[in-house]
């Protein structure tokens, strides 16, 4: 799910609840260096920093101070970050050499290449029951990979062309087949597909998230520009909501009922949780075309979006890279009492 560009940047978006039904606006942009197409951000609370990957490099940006405090060269085509800190390791999917890489969660020093004999590994899901890493590739696979010694234990037969993926931290990963408008559930004891949960037609299902408490899975479909709720035991369609377009990522912030569906449009549809199965389109914030992936940073609630700028008279991303940065005027407090027992698991 690359997103083509000669540059990025990170936009910050900002919350402030007297100036948007959401509470968040923009504050600043990150810039960064360097070619190629961007994927996922990735939010490490453990050492407060941000992942960006971008083709042959990932950036890491800190919260604190918002500057660039590491770059990882020598990739190809990186899709995704994973960060495992207790086993002082990080790891990067390689969509063009069909590799996952290795890296010092500390020193960011190199450690080793996975080769995997699958087709573009994308995102990945670390899931802390089985304590294995899954990886999941265009050739309808996931592979796993045992990440205290790097080796592959095995392979799971998804059905179908996945997207992003999530753990619920309890036995059961839930992954969307973009090509065949399916949600998968993965058993991890049994390592198999256990479930599959059908979505409306052409709805090409792309990021997710999970709310554990009132067991509710929310996916993003960017073939119908819709917000699917799903009743996550059995599959049930809840509601649909309808969302800015090109969608790929999506963030549930449990702690402000907020849902954040981040469109190449150039919106981010932001959805208010009014009761398990009861949703509202509160607002939509501008970012720029292309900004397809997001995080937020669950101590701060403050949003990162990727992105380019386009050459002036072309419809060609330009050579200056940066991340949008979106402030959320509630974490004024919270930042005096954060959020410190999150159980949320997600994949982009």
């Amino acid at each position: 799910m690359n997103h083509f560009f000669t540059g990025i940047f990170i936009m910050l978006c900002f919350s402030t609840l007297c100036k948007a039904q959401s509470g968040y606006n923009f504050s600043e942009k990150i810039a960064l260096q360097g070619d190629g197409s961007w994927d996922y951000l990735q939010i490490d609370e453990s050492a407060n920093r941000l992942f960006v990957t971008h083709d042959d490099r990932v950036h890491i940006i800190s919260l604190t101070n918002r500057k660039e405090v590491g770059t990882i060269y020598n990739l190809h085509g990186a899709h995704h970050v994973t960060v495992i800190p207790e086993l002082n390791k990080f790891f990067v999917s390689n969509g063009k050499n069909n590799t996952v890489s290795v890296y010092n969660y500390t020193t960011l020093d190199s450690i080793t290449t996975i080769h995997i004999d699958d087709e573009n590994p994308d995102p990945m899901c670390y899931d802390v029951f089985s304590k294995k890493l899954y990886v999941f590739c265009d050739n309808d696979k996931a592979v796993l990979i045992d990440p205290t010694d790097n080796h592959i234990t095995g392979t799971i037969a998804l059905g179908g062309a996945p997207d992003f993926a999530l753990s619920t931290g309890k036995g059961l990963i839930y992954n969307n087949l973009e090509g065949t408008d399916e949600t998968n559930v993965i058993d991890v004891v049994k390592q198999k597909v256990i479930k599959r949960f059908p979505l409306p037609k052409h709805s090409a299902p792309t990021g997710m998230a999970f709310d554990e408490k009132n067991n509710r899975l929310f996916v993003v479909c960017r073939g119908i520009n819709k917000m699917a709720v799903l009743d996550a035991s059995n599959g049930k369609v809840i509601t649909l909501l309808s969302i800015e377009g090109n969608v790929d990522g999506l963030y549930f912030d449990h702690l402000t009922k907020l849902i954040f569906c981040s469109g190449g449009s150039g919106k981010t549809t932001v959805i208010k949780q009014l009761s398990k199965d009861s949703y509202k389109v509160i607002d939509k914030l501008v970012t720029k075309v292309g900004t397809k992936t997001m995080e937020l940073n669950p101590v701060t609630h403050d949003l990162y979006f990727a992105a380019a700028s386009f050459v002036s008279g072309t419809n060609l991303f330009c050579q200056t890279p940066f991340v949008f940065l979106f402030l959320n005027g509630l974490a004024a407090t919270l930042r005096h009492d954060p959020l410190k027992n999150s159980n949320f698991k997600q994949v982009g």
